[in-house]
């Protein structure tokens, strides 16, 4: 009668000896989970220290090195001098911060007895990885390094979507409304409203403000959109707005096309030759060229071959030069055309056009072409059902005098991602007007509109530049579809900005007589 207790018993202390068991090992694991994850909290806020300490190190030596180069003191006088200035900052800089600065000017193939821009990579270990920064230093205008702006106000209707930051020198205005010209009657559409890239910003000097009430934020008189401004208030949402820091380092277009011109006829500047003429007009110039440039009166001898040095192309008997087929190769030597230009392509393959070009005139480019250029032309500038891509990776910087027009561009193309069909930055010295509402444009560079505060843009009631995007698929007669859910993939203006272009035009670019940094994202590796 006992011998089963015995057994109950026995059976008792071996599930209570389990139980018992389970339990320290279920204790053991979670002080082991909990010790285990106070060791991954620990090495995660190391690293996390150790990332902001190092990007601080970086931000604080790119704030030095704007310091040094923005001193009243400190004075730009020749490429050489300014590299004697870098090789006493730069190491009293990395000492400072504990950082590594690596000057990679000469590997991005700058000629650095020519220019100032500098390309310098900023380093600072971060556990086992490192913190690298590319900083340009360039004495180039300030326009350069916005993907969308003005100097004066900015007027952005639509689903826009940019990657870069967005400049107003004096105000800015977005609205969900889209407008656009059909037939010769002003319309506009209900769309999105504009979207900025994570880490890009709305830097606006004035103030910003905004509509949300699609065909309702106009009217039209005279066949002129006109704001209706009691149906705008202040923005507060979306993408940051601030003030710009730096100073806004303006163009004079007209010293610069003379700057260019010196430059043709083989003139370094600050040398006293250069400065015996920069003071004289563009036609007493084109008369000392004459002299210094091979001089072509037609298009044929400019195709097919490399040529070495400057040209001037001009015509008693013509004012329009048309080329349409084939390459001119100017490597970086400038062509000179005294009077209107059309470029284009009546051929499968793309024209294509390297060098430096000062255009008298208008310039017309349609169709196809390719470029690794910078073009300077003092009249209008038209780019109409064009195609414009990169000529050996490189790109186009156009700059415009007189208006700057964007018409028809992939008219009704609705293959949503396509691919970057303007490929440059583009500039006008006037006030613009863009539409992307049947057109689909996306500039892989910028576009920028100077203004004129004595005039107002083309259909629209402020100086500077307004841009109209619709969202969504556009049909052959103007019918519209809105993208889904706001997919950013389907907007019809799309602008990427492109830093690389102060490193690839080089000589090409306008000149002023300031530095400023072009400061890129902080990269992990």
């Amino acid at each position: 009668m006992n011998r089963p207790r015995s057994n109950e018993a026995g059976y008792s202390l071996v599930t209570t000896m389990l139980v018992i068991t389970i339990f320290f090992l279920l204790g053991t694991t979670i002080l082991t989970v909990a010790a285990q994850q106070a060791r991954w909290a620990a090495v995660r806020v190391e690293d996390v220290e150790s990332f902001h300490e190092a990007a601080s190190a970086i931000d604080e030596t790119v704030a030095a090195l704007k310091t040094a180069i923005t001193k009243p003191d400190f004075a730009l006088s020749t490429p050489t001098r300014f590299d004697d200035d870098l090789s006493r900052w730069l190491p009293s800089f990395e000492q400072r911060y504990g950082v590594t600065i690596t000057d990679a000017t000469d590997e991005e193939g700058i000629d650095r007895k020519k220019l100032f821009t500098r390309v310098l990579h900023i380093a600072k270990p971060s556990g086992q990885k490192t913190i690298t920064r590319r900083v340009i230093i360039t004495n180039t205008p300030s326009f350069l390094k916005y993907a969308l702006g003005s100097a004066e106000d900015l007027l952005v209707n639509g689903g826009a979507y940019i990657d870069g930051h967005v400049y107003a020198g004096r105000n800015a205005y977005v609205t969900n409304a889209a407008n656009y010209i059909d037939h010769s009657q002003r319309r506009t559409e209900l769309t999105s409203f504009p979207t900025l890239s994570t880490g890009s910003a709305w830097l606006v000097q004035g103030e910003m403000s905004s509509c949300e009430h699609g065909a309702g934020c106009y009217r039209i008189e005279d066949g002129v959109f006109i704001r209706r401004e009691n149906t705008f208030s202040p923005r507060l949402d979306g993408a940051p707005v601030q003030k710009e820091k730096d100073d806004f380092i303006d163009v004079n277009f007209d010293w610069t096309v003379k700057d260019k011109l010196l430059h043709a006829a083989g003139m370094e500047t600050f040398s006293d030759e250069y400065e015996q003429y920069i003071h004289e007009d563009i036609p007493a110039l084109l008369a000392m060229l004459r002299a210094r440039l091979t001089v072509v009166d037609s298009v044929g001898p400019l195709l097919g071959r490399s040529w070495n040095e400057p040209v001037l192309l001009e015509s008693e008997e013509v004012s329009s030069f048309f080329i349409d087929h084939g390459e001119i190769d100017l490597k970086k030597n400038w062509l000179v055309v005294n009077g209107d230009l059309f470029l284009g392509n009546t051929a499968q393959t793309p024209t294509k056009v390297r060098g430096n070009l000062i255009v008298l005139g208008d310039v017309t480019i349609q169709g196809n072409v390719a470029f690794d250029a910078s073009v300077y032309v003092t009249g209008r500038t038209l780019v109409y059902s064009a195609d414009i891509s990169g000529w050996g990776g490189k790109e186009l910087v156009l700059l415009s005098n007189g208006p700057l027009e964007l018409a028809r561009i992939n008219e009704f193309d609705n293959s949503f991602p396509p691919r970057p069909n303007l490929k440059g930055y583009f500039y006008t010295n006037s006030n613009a007007t863009v539409y992307a509402v049947g057109s689909y444009i996306h500039i892989q560079g910028g576009l920028f509109a100077r203004g004129d505060a004595s005039s107002l843009a083309p259909d629209a009631d402020i100086s500077g530049l307004v841009v109209n995007a619709y969202r969504g698929r556009a049909e052959n007669g103007l019918s519209f579809i809105p993208a889904p859910d706001d997919d950013l993939e389907q907007s019809r203006l799309v602008i990427h900005h492109d830093p690389q272009v102060l490193i690839d035009r080089g000589e090409g670019l306008p000149f002023v007589k300031q530095l400023s940094l072009i400061v890129e994202p902080i990269k992990v590796k």
